[in-house]
């Protein structure tokens, strides 16, 4: 459904280009790495050096495009046909871009449909190098990273659709972990009104994506009363200055002077490698949202941010292997997994994460039977990162009874007279800090409920002389 404008439709069409979650670049063995020093993870093929000739296109990129293609919904071409896509720019080492698009190429995909919105196609290509235009210093580590670009029909009408949409594809994208989750995406975003479209350029949050289309309907809105005629554009969005600013006139294919790549031959897809892809593909987050909440009877509101991580899902699904109850015991999962995991900015899929849901199942069923404390479990979580462990091999670890927890809180009373009587003149607060220095001397292995009714029957029964 077209938003309508005053005197015009509003359509806005997406080009989303992603980095293919792989090891090495698409042409050549180097890393892909983001963090590296500039310029170390280069060789003659991705600089473009003189004489160079490409490897065959890295088999996992080709394999994560298909998987994409899948859960789009895409016809999946047999024949990849590669393109030289030339255009100068400093990024550009070879002064052409490899690619499976323009006039004289299949696409690797083409159509399907995502979340209500029809896509055009989905193609491979390589990314060019890292420009700095405030220093004009170019980083070569990116130049020949495996890029896909999911082409979509311009159906889009407002910037709030787009971001939602955006974030239901990135979402699916990283359940297959086809695409690299700190790399981000780049969106070439295009909206018409009443002329010819603009794009604007290599948009790459979104935040950033939202104010753009905002801003240039608006643009587009106010040229239109002025009678000002809307050429075919490319711009960038200024984000300090909130506004468009135009690039250049947006060119034609004709303009790339797209010619068949004379050292890559036609890659062929067979149906075999497509089933193969197809049974790797995992339960996606719909599927998994709807199984969380009719079969384990989890709140919606648990079940989405589950559902927001593939690995936290998978992880819950093995705790209720180990029969946890996960309705009942789901703050375990999101709350205090995720209080650690954040607090040590790490994540579960992290390689120096090992957090086993046995181990966590462990210890919520020694709560449960009343056997370890709350704080007491939470205090031995703090230690699963790196690494989880058996709780059995903590040593002593069992609540200990009420009457160890009674002479504990007389001797929090006899080492803290003052505080003791700020909270006989009514200071409610002082009551908490007793408590606390219970859990501290018990190792939090006494009873919070117990030390507290200790605590309160000592205190009151002083009052009485």
């Amino acid at each position: 459904m077209q938003k309508e404008g005053k005197n015009f439709p509003i359509k806005i069409g997406l080009e989303v280009h992603g980095y293919l979650n792989t090891k090495e670049k698409l042409f050549c063995k180097c890393k892909v790495s983001e963090d590296d020093l500039p310029n170390i993870n280069v060789c003659p093929i991705c600089t473009g050096q003189p004489g160079s000739k490409p490897m065959a296109p890295n088999e996992s990129a080709v394999n994560k495009l298909i998987q994409i293609a899948l859960i789009l919904k895409s016809k999946i071409n047999k024949n990849w046909t590669w393109q030289r896509k030339h255009y100068n720019w400093a990024d550009l080492p070879k002064g052409y871009q490899n690619t499976i698009s323009g006039p004289h190429s299949t696409p690797c995909a083409v159509g399907g449909k995502f979340k209500g919105i029809n896509i055009a196609e989905a193609h491979l290509e390589e990314d060019p190098a890292q420009w700095n235009p405030e220093n004009g210093k170019i980083n070569y580590n990116r130049s020949g990273f495996p890029l896909i670009e999911i082409v979509t029909e311009p159906e889009f009408s407002s910037a709030e659709q787009v971001v939602e949409w955006l974030k239901a594809l990135i979402l699916f994208l990283l359940y297959i972990k086809s695409i690299r989750k700190n790399a981000g995406i780049k969106v070439d975003v295009n909206v018409s009104t009443y002329g010819d479209r603009v794009e604007m350029k290599n948009l790459n949050s979104l935040e950033k994506i939202h104010k753009a289309i905002d801003y240039e309907i608006a643009r587009q809105s106010e040229n239109y009363k002025e009678k000002i005629e809307q050429k075919r554009e490319t711009l960038t969005f200024d984000e300090k200055l909130g506004r468009t600013i135009k690039m250049r006139e947006k060119e034609g294919a004709a303009d790339y002077r797209f010619i068949p790549d004379p050292d890559l031959p036609i890659l062929k897809i067979n149906e075999k490698k497509i089933n193969e892809m197809k049974k790797k593909l995992p339960e996606m987050p719909d599927k998994k949202l709807g199984k969380l909440i009719s079969k384990f009877k989890i709140k919606e509101k648990d079940a989405k941010i589950l559902t927001k991580n593939l690995e936290l899902v998978e992880f819950v699904e093995e705790l209720i292997n180990e029969n946890i109850n996960i309705r009942d015991d789901i703050s375990w999962i999101t709350i205090e997994l995720l209080r650690i995991l954040n607090y040590n900015k790490k994540t579960l899929e992290d390689e120096d994460v090992d957090i086993k849901p046995l181990h966590l199942s462990e210890l919520i069923k020694l709560v449960n039977s009343k056997k370890i404390t709350v704080l007491k479990a939470k205090q031995i979580m703090n230690d699963f990162i790196p690494k989880s462990f058996s709780v059995k091999e903590k040593g002593d670890i069992d609540k200990i009874n009420d009457e160890a927890v009674g002479n504990l809180c007389r001797q929090v009373i006899d080492e803290n007279p003052r505080i003791v009587e700020e909270y006989k003149n009514g200071k409610e607060a002082s009551l908490n800090f007793l408590i606390g220095q219970v859990m501290k001397l018990s190792g939090r292995r006494a009873d919070f409920k117990v030390a507290r009714e200790k605590l309160l029957e000592l205190i009151n029964s002083f009052r009485k002389f």
